[in-house]
């Protein structure tokens, strides 16, 4: 394992973000926390790094990472300790619960992760998948964007959920994503959730506490003006997420 470089100026804290990729690494570069990447051996690090942040290489999917996290980690005093890939979620969710830091307990992951048992296929008449992206604070969860799998929408009205689906076939969704996230118990942070709608009636088929990919989360706050991946890191800071999370014109309201 590679050990982070030196901070030669004050910070606020420190914040762990594991299997980062370069917009995330470049949205952390602007809250004022020295960063210290957690990624794979093998990973190209020089796009994530700055001089005010350090990096470590380590297999965080082995059984080796919990006493990377007790050896390395709790040693550090990281203010949180976050992931937004699919990969990372998991392992993020790990080390929080090791080091008393705030973030998506375990439990909420493998809620969230596990896949359907039915054939959803068959179940759903070949609906075409969706993706729903959500932001939770609180437990209050907005709904923020909605966007067909392989799509490539290019205005707001493609993606803003209230115009794009008639009246009760987005109240049934709205329900549905939020009585889903609910039970899986997701407080805080982002979540793309998967689904297909029949006939109205919408079937949640997977989930992940992830802002999406990098091109899947510039796209949402491109068309909606809501930054999931800066909201996420804001919160779990403890930073106001302000204007990522407020209505804006293209996208208003929330699930609940």
């Amino acid at each position: 394992m590679v050990g982070p470089n030196q901070n030669t100026e004050p910070t606020t804290g420190r914040l762990v973000i594991i299997d980062a990729n370069v917009r995330t690494a470049r949205i952390a570069h602007t809250l004022g926390y020295h960063t210290v990447f957690v990624q794979r051996p093998g990973t190209a690090v020089h796009e994530l790094v700055d001089d005010f942040s350090g990096y470590y290489t380590v297999d965080f999917t082995g059984e080796e990472f919990t006493g990377f996290v007790a050896e390395v980690l709790r040693p550090l005093g990281p203010t949180a300790v976050v992931s937004l890939s699919d990969d990372g979620v998991l392992p993020a969710a790990v080390a929080s619960s090791l080091l008393g830091t705030p973030g998506t307990p375990v439990d909420v992951v493998h809620r969230l992760t596990s896949a359907p048992s039915d054939d959803t296929d068959q179940a759903d008449g070949g609906a075409p998948e969706q993706y729903a992206y959500t932001f939770s604070e609180a437990g209050s969860h907005r709904w923020v964007a909605l966007v067909d799998e392989g799509g490539s929408p290019s205005s707001p009205d493609h993606v803003a959920p209230e115009r794009r689906l008639p009246p009760a076939e987005h109240s049934a969704v709205e329900t549905a994503l939020t009585g889903f996230l609910d039970a899986a118990g997701l407080r805080n942070g982002p979540a793309r959730v998967t689904l297909r709608i029949r006939d109205g009636v919408p079937r949640i088929t997977g989930a992940t506490p992830t802002a999406g990919t990098d091109d899947e989360a510039e796209l949402v706050r491109r068309l909606t003006g809501v930054d999931l991946t800066h909201a996420a890191l804001a919160r779990a800071l403890g930073l106001a997420a302000g204007h990522d999370t407020s209505p804006v014109r293209a996208q208003e309201g929330a699930t609940r």
